[in-house]
């Protein structure tokens, strides 16, 4: 079983954001049993290069979810949520500007 979640993490506080991985936990097997990893992407502050580009795109992502009341998230915040939630081990692998691929595994 895997389950997938795009820009959708970064619409909750870290407590509702915990609730749907501890969800999720209970729906994925263990690794040893066969469980597959569960992938989100969003952003996470710091990730990736830090070039200009990224910087400017980085400062617009913040002024859109000061707007929307969004939240970003740097390694720290997703690491403590991750864990809360159940979750073994993960990985972040930056992608495309601001967003990055974060697999959680059981």
């Amino acid at each position: 079983m895997s389950a997938g979640a795009m820009w959708i993490m970064h619409d909750w506080g870290d407590s509702e954001c915990v609730t749907i991985l501890r969800n999720c936990t209970k729906a994925i097997p263990p690794r040893d049993a066969g469980g597959k990893v569960m992938i989100i992407v969003d952003t996470v502050v710091g990730a990736g290069p830090t070039n200009l580009k990224n910087r400017e795109t980085q400062v617009m992502s913040d002024l859109f979810f000061m707007i929307v009341n969004g939240t970003e998230r740097d390694e720290q915040e997703w690491r403590n949520i991750i864990f809360e939630a159940g979750f073994s081990d993960y990985k972040i692998t930056p992608v495309l500007g601001v967003r990055s691929i974060i697999e959680l595994y059981p």
